[in-house]
């Protein structure tokens, strides 16, 4: 038999092995060039450092930061952001290898963080290990994961109690069980809150570097509430308190049913305030879909959590069987719907995120897409075999009934371990490079994969058919530009038309950078680009690239 505890556990341990498993999250917004550029070798000292992305970034205290070959900062501190473009301005400085380290908010509200270097002079280039020490991986790495896990408490908190509420004004009998079950949303509302709020402060660490005392710092929460986030912090904690009390209130009548419905759809609603929604076009459709996307996922996921809990409290109570058949009947009826709504809304979201079918699987994001929808197929399945074969069994008869309620059980059970692993999903997901900017779909295509025991960064600019600057920055494992010892060589090929590969030789444009201007881009489509690095004379490593060649 399954209990409370029971199906409790199971879904603490889904949601956090998921969590738990995830890798760091990505970046969003893209470095597209910076000036000095990485590894540059000056004559002269520049007056200011410039960094350009692919979208509008805003910049925290300490956003961008320039060391010395000693760690000894050099920028004078006054970093301004003026839409793709961050600059800070230099001291006065001399020969010698510098650092630019750099810490950004990215169009959709996301933090991300680089760092590149630059020799003046006769100077000698910084050390691998002043750069990894200025980097702080393992601080950030600390804070990626906080952050993973914080909005996996937040999305599945919020959505179960928003779906909860739902479900209490909308599917459930009044009956005496209903207390229980409003308690439950009241402990998921709190888990909820925590979570968004949480996501704030470890926002303002990853932002800044400077830890979680960052966001007490003038101007930092304003930059992290900033695009959307206040907005959704906000609405998201306002839906919670008003379904909350909503439930908890003594007496049920028709406007505590209506105020539970319209806090949980408020605070289910709130997530698409902030997000890849507010940088992808169309934006009517993109922020319509999610609105609707996250609404339906709330219903959907907090009904069958609630179900579950719901019959297990009815049968503990020796409720009829035919009399919870009448509830489950209700909820199956709004599943319906609401899986109908996340599929066509999920399906719109997906599309424009992805764009190309080579996208999903040569990304992180649509890679995770592919999984997430495996598991919503799964539970479509289970549910849809619920609704047409258990329900109308549970409701025939009760000697029936009470088998169906068993076998009841286990398939709900099914499915609210199953939504808890979308909702964890779903907190990483957020915090991934959309597949199609991954992919350069539409864009300059810019990606970074494994090359040997180092990794090599290929920027196609910009990435229309015709002539393109193909560049090569070969880095370390510090991050830092390595030279290839035998060289680099790349070659083309374009399946659709069997044209390549066609080998070519980039030139070297810097340290570990290499560049070949090209107009053999020529054709729109995926085209395959592989890098061959020859470290020495019996070494050689290979990276392969999917690039969509925009028209």
């Amino acid at each position: 038999m399954i209990t409370r505890r029971r199906l409790g556990v199971s879904a603490a341990l889904a949601v956090l092995f998921l969590i738990l498993s995830a890798g760091p999250a990505s970046a969003h917004a893209i470095l597209q060039a910076s000036s000095p550029s990485d590894g540059a070798h000056l004559d002269q000292p520049p007056s200011l450092v410039s960094i350009t992305f692919n979208e509008n970034v805003s910049a925290s205290l300490g956003a961008v930061r320039v060391f010395d070959g000693q760690g000894h900062r050099v920028d004078d501190g006054n970093v301004v952001a003026r839409n793709h473009t961050v600059t800070v301005g230099l001291q006065k400085i001399g020969d010698g290898g510098y650092i630019v380290t750099w810490r950004v908010i990215s169009a959709d509200s996301h933090p991300v963080r680089g760092a590149f270097t630059f020799t003046v002079g006769s100077g000698s280039a910084a050390s691998a290990g002043l750069v990894s020490s200025l980097l702080n991986s393992g601080a950030d790495k600390k804070w990626d994961m906080a952050g993973n896990v914080a909005r996996g408490i937040g999305y599945a908190g919020t959505l179960l109690a928003a779906g909860g509420a739902i479900f209490l004004a909308v599917v459930h009998d009044g009956r005496s069980d209903g207390r229980w079950l409003s308690k439950v949303v009241l402990v998921a509302a709190i888990f909820g809150a925590v979570g968004v709020v949480v996501q704030l402060p470890i926002s303002a660490a990853l932002a800044t570097g400077l830890g979680l005392s960052a966001i007490t710092h003038q101007g930092v929460l304003g930059q992290v509430l900033a695009d959307g986030v206040g907005a959704q912090t906000f609405t998201v904690i306002a839906g919670l308190v008003v379904a909350t009390v909503a439930v908890m209130w003594a007496k049920r009548t028709t406007l505590t049913r209506v105020l539970a419905t319209a806090g949980g759809a408020a605070a289910a609603i709130g997530f698409a305030f902030a997000g890849h929604t507010t940088t992808t076009s169309p934006r009517w459709l993109v922020y319509t879909s999610d609105v609707v996307h996250v609404l339906a996922a709330a219903v959907w996921f907090g009904g069958v959590l609630f179900l579950g809990m719901f019959l297990v409290a009815r049968r503990r109570n020796d409720g009829e069987p035919m009399e919870a058949g009448a509830v489950v009947a209700r909820f199956s009826r709004v599943a319906s719907y609401a899986i109908i709504a996340v599929g066509i809304a999920g399906g719109i979201l997906a599309y424009e995120e992805v764009k190309a079918i080579h996208a999903l699987t040569s990304t992180t994001y649509g890679r995770l897409i592919l999984v997430k929808l495996s598991i919503v197929a799964v539970i479509a399945a289970v549910a849809t075999y619920n609704h047409f074969r258990l329900v109308p069994a549970l409701r025939r008869a009760e000697d029936r009934g009470r088998d169906a309620w068993s076998h009841l059980l286990r398939t709900v059970r099914i499915e609210g371990v199953g939504m808890l692993a979308v909702i964890a999903i779903t907190g990483v997901l957020v915090n991934q490079v959309p597949a199609a900017t991954a992919a350069g779909i539409g864009t300059i295509y810019s990606q970074t994969k494994p090359l040997g025991q180092d990794s090599v960064n290929l920027v196609v600019d910009p990435n229309r058919s015709g002539h393109n600057s193909i560049h090569l920055y070969v880095l370390d494992a510090t991050g830092r530009t390595a030279d290839v010892a035998n060289g680099v060589t790349l070659e083309l090929s374009f399946p659709a038309s069997d044209i390549g590969p066609l080998k070519r030789q980039p030139f070297v444009a810097g340290p570990g950078h290499y560049q070949f201007d090209t107009n053999d881009l020529s054709a729109p489509g995926q085209w395959t680009i592989v890098v061959r690095a020859q470290f020495s004379k019996f070494e050689e490593d290979t990276a392969s690239f999917d690039v969509t060649v925009n028209p």
